[in-house]
């Protein structure tokens, strides 16, 4: 059996994308066993995985210092690891892998296409190029140790519940506010979906900011939970797993619900899927763009936040009509 270490620790819908991954290999490779080192708040996404042994590096959820880091990495050496994934290459991970290395374990190091998507963001109108996924880019990494094999539709397993509703996940914000729809075209959005009795909807996010603004685009709306912080995050995992679908802005709550299989509507302003981080297995027509023929550089920004002013609301140019009417779509829904 191969000992196997992977490396990624951050942020939310980076660690998300792990998981169709390590899916795909397990199918492949199902004598394996892999030791993921990653933060502890991200272990419920990984629970059903009974082949995967999370390694928290940050077990108090406090800073961790460099001194922290190279004992972790010492230890971790000690353990004298086979193989080590590094899905992140971030100082973080280099100073892991440098002690696993003088060790003697084998190290193969994740390839971000640094240069293609700077060129991409500096490609002004003409068609977009889409890029090699994140998701492919980590499957990589296990090819040049030696692990081929396909990415497969395996997805986590849902949680069923009898109801008579139809149950929607919607999360409207995201860490950077040009990626977040304007929130009365959201509420837009929600007095229309409202409308159908036959519709539950379920507003996720995180924080006293995402609360209020939640509570104030769902004003006087029945059918309508806010489960912002009133949860543990493993319990959100499993309300998301018994959705019929997901509307988020290019956020990790896209990718955690695509790893259940949930059809993932997605809306993006200064991002774009090209660049490869769209929910897997998501078709095309699930995603939402401002008009090309009025902000054609887009994508202007690989994570959201931009310096170009004009483009900062880029996102509010989707028409929420659309969206709704595709929701409806999707659901076999009928106006």
């Amino acid at each position: 059996m191969k000992d196997i270490v992977v490396l990624r620790l951050s942020s939310l819908g980076d660690i998300a994308m792990t998981v169709p991954v390590l899916l795909s290999f397990h199918k492949a490779f199902p004598d394996c066993t892999i030791r993921l080192i990653t933060r502890r708040r991200f272990a419920p996404i990984f629970s059903h995985l009974d082949f995967v042994t999370i390694d928290a590096i940050d077990l108090d959820n406090k800073p961790i210092s460099i001194i922290q880091w190279i004992r972790f990495a010492i230890q971790l050496s000690k353990s004298r690891p086979e193989f080590v994934f590094d899905l992140h290459d971030v100082l973080r991970t280099k100073v892991i892998r440098l002690f696993c290395s003088f060790n003697g374990s084998k190290v193969f190091v994740l390839d971000k296409g640094r240069e293609e998507k700077r060129a991409l963001l500096e490609q002004k109108g003409g068609s977009i190029r889409y890029l090699k996924t994140t998701v492919q880019r980590y499957a990589d990494v296990f090819e040049k140790g030696g692990f081929s094999f396909q990415l497969q539709p395996i997805f986590l397993p849902r949680l069923e519940e009898s109801s008579e509703k139809i149950s929607i996940g919607i999360a409207p914000f995201a860490k950077h506010t040009s990626k977040e729809y304007g929130m009365e075209k959201m509420a837009q959005i929600l007095h229309l979906l409202v409308k159908h009795p036959e519709i539950h909807i379920q507003i996720y996010g995180h924080g006293s900011r995402e609360y209020r603004l939640a509570q104030s685009m769902t004003k006087g709306l029945t059918n309508v939970s806010i489960l912002i912080d009133q949860f543990s995050f493993e319990k959100e995992l499993t309300f998301i797993s018994r959705l019929d679908l997901f509307l988020a802005m290019d956020s990790g709550n896209g990718h955690l619900a695509a790893n259940y299989g949930i059809p993932v509507l997605t809306l993006w302003g200064t991002t774009h899927p090209s660049i490869g981080f769209g929910p897997y297995l998501q078709p095309a027509e699930y995603s939402f763009f401002p008009d090309r023929a009025i902000y054609l550089d887009i994508p202007v920004s690989i994570f959201g936040p931009c310096d170009r002013a004009d483009y900062d609301r880029a996102i509010d140019n989707i028409n929420p009509i659309v969206v709704y009417q595709k929701t409806l779509n999707v659901l076999g829904l009928n106006d």
